[in-house]
Order: structure tokens, then C-alpha cells, then sequence
């Protein structure tokens, strides 16, 4: 989990992104992908560190990009919340599991490459939309 005295301001034309998964190499390989196109990420392994994580960095979180099955809080359960706590975040789950998962939330399917999550992720950020404007 990211110590928040690590967390630099980010640049205001940057998406903040929360990655929440259990697996310490997928984070990685997520945060590497979603850097390279310009977005400043916040990574936790678990749906508590990401909430505590959420509710101590002061900016906006554009999208929380969360595992479906973590030992704990679920990612279902940490959308839930952060739309409570941060109603203006987008979410995107991630899943492994083939069974049919209906949480009301778009889903990316694992195993992904980096150009399948950067597609997802892209047509969750409005590319087009100013930051300041939605701001």
C-alpha cells in the first residue's frame, strides 16, 4: 500500500487511478501499464488499505480499478463504499473467476494484456473532458 506521506501531487491534467488487488506482481504490471499512459496511480492489496488509502489522499480519485475476490472486504464491497464515500469515481472490476458476476459494474476479465486494460480504462476516462471542466 502506498504510505500517504509517499503520495506526490499529481499533475491536474492527470487521472488518479486506485488499484486494489491481493497480488503484489499484478499490481505492479497495472501500475507500470496505466504510468506509461499518463495516469497517476495509487496501489493496495486489500479493500481496507484502499479505503484508508482513499479517505487520506485529498484529491480526486478519478477511478477505482479493484480484484472482484480478495481475502476480506470484496471488491464489490469497496466499490460500494468508495461510490458512498467518493460518489463521482468511476469503478472497474477485475476478475479471474468465469462465473457470471453481475455487481452493476463494467468488468475486466483476467488474464489482460496491457492494450485490453488501457482500452477499459480509456473508455471509463473521458479523454476528451478537461479535468478542471469536471471538476
Amino acid at each position: 500500500m502506498e504510505h500517504p506521506e509517499n503520495l506526490r501531487a499529481c499533475h491536474p491534467d492527470q487521472f488518479v487511478v486506485l488499484v486494489v488487488d491481493d497480488e503484489v506482481l499484478l499490481l505492479k504490471l497495472v501500475r507500470r501499464t496505466l504510468e506509461r499512459n499518463g495516469h497517476f496511480i495509487m496501489t493496495a492489496e486489500s479493500g481496507e488499505a484502499a479505503l484508508l488509502l482513499s479517505r487520506q489522499f485529498p484529491g480526486e480519485v478519478h477511478l477505482l480499478l479493484t480484484d472482484v475476490c480478495m481475502p476480506g472486504m470484496s471488491g464489490i464491497q469497496l466499490a460500494r463504499q468508495i461510490m458512498t464515500e467518493r460518489p463521482r469515481t468511476c469503478v472497474l472490476l477485475m476478475s479471474g473467476s468465469f462465473d457470471e458476476i453481475n455487481p452493476g459494474f463494467p468488468l475486466v476479465r483476467k488474464p489482460f494484456g496491457a492494450a485490453k486494460l488501457s482500452e477499459a480504462v480509456k473508455g471509463l476516462l473521458p479523454a476528451s473532458q478537461s479535468l478542471r471542466e469536471s471538476e
